[in-house]
């Protein structure tokens, strides 16, 4: 048996609501920091092929070549 919840104060609920997914208030801990976090801009994008997963300490070494936008690369 379904009972509607009970909404004492809707101007309260939507406030709440709206902070919840908000950019700009709580983004510590609402929704959207959770899901998203902190961001920046990307300054380049490099690959270096491999036919296997390899560890990050030998990944580094690679030689990495710089790809453009609308360049193909992988498999993924």
């Amino acid at each position: 048996m379904y009972h509607q919840p009970v909404l004492k104060n809707r101007r309260t609920l939507l406030e709440r609501a709206e902070k919840f997914i908000s950019e700009i208030y709580f983004t510590d801990c609402n929704l959207r920091g959770r899901l998203h976090g902190d961001t920046c801009p990307l300054e380049s994008v490099s690959s270096s092929l491999s036919q296997q997963r390899i560890p990050f300490l030998e990944a580094v070494q690679h030689n990495f070549q710089p790809y453009q936008v609308g360049d193909t690369f992988g498999p993924t």
